[in-house]
This record gives structure tokens, sequence and C-alpha cells, in this order.
């Protein structure tokens, strides 16, 4: 046995997976979505239902999600060292960095041919339960 379509399958499967976190299929642009990443610190309290910031990291880490919003779709990898590879069907791949903070994921993307300006960290809301989540106004299922 090679090692070849081993390491092309993980790659296909990175590649196939790092889609969610694109900006592009994000709709909420309103300034009060954005945030840097000294912003990002946990709060003293959560309201009820809001999920903390560890549970949404134990939920994304490690794990591919299929994501659709109203504009886009794809699938996003979320590695445990807080970067993501995102595919946008029908558009292409792109890198990123993601984090979280209590009852929201942030992500940026670096630039790509359909993105060229890449997208600073930018926060959503994120609730859901089970296999499937909402982050803004896309919804999230495992891959």
């Amino acid at each position: 046995m090679t090692l070849k379509p081993i390491l092309t399958a993980i790659t296909c499967a990175l590649l196939l997976s790092g889609c969610a976190s694109l900006n592009v299929f994000k709709d909420n642009k309103s300034d009060s979505s954005m945030s840097s990443q000294n912003d990002l610190q946990p709060s003293d309290t959560l309201s009820p239902g809001t999920m903390s910031a560890s549970q949404i990291k134990g939920i994304l880490s490690g794990k591919s999600w299929k994501w659709s919003s109203p504009r886009n779709s794809g699938v996003t990898l979320y590695a445990d060292d807080g970067s993501s590879l995102v595919e946008v069907t029908g558009k292409g791949t792109t890198t990123g960095k993601w984090t979280v903070k209590d009852g929201q994921l942030c992500e940026s993307f670096s630039p790509a041919p359909f993105l060229p300006n890449g997208v600073p960290m930018t926060c959503q809301p994120f609730s859901g339960s089970g296999s499937t989540y909402r982050v803004g106004q896309a919804t999230f299922t495992l891959a």
C-alpha cells in the first residue's frame, strides 16, 4: 500500500472541508458583527441558551461541516489549531483562522481568487444542537 492514495484522500477532505467560515456565506455585515481578536473575551455570565466558548470549540474542532446560506454553500474543516480550510461551492477554496467566544464563532479568511482582499476577523452568533447548528444566517451540518 502506498501513501499517495492516503495523502490524496486527506488533501481532498481538507479542501472539501474548509468552507463554512467564509464571509461569502455570511449575510450580516453590520459593524456590530465585526470584532478584532483583542475583543474576544469570554463574558462573565451567559444568557440562557447561550453556548460557552468551550462548548462551541468542542463542537467544531477537528470536524468538517457542510454549510448553506441564502447566498452560498460549501464545506469547512475547523482544525484544532484554530486554522480552517474552506471550500465555497462553485467558487474555490481558501484558508482561514477561527476562534470562539461565548455565543459566537469568529472567523477570518485569506485572499483567494473569489475573495481578493480576504476577510478580517468577523464574529457571528452560534446556536443549535446535535448535528445541526446556525452561524448567523447559515445552517451547519456535519459533513
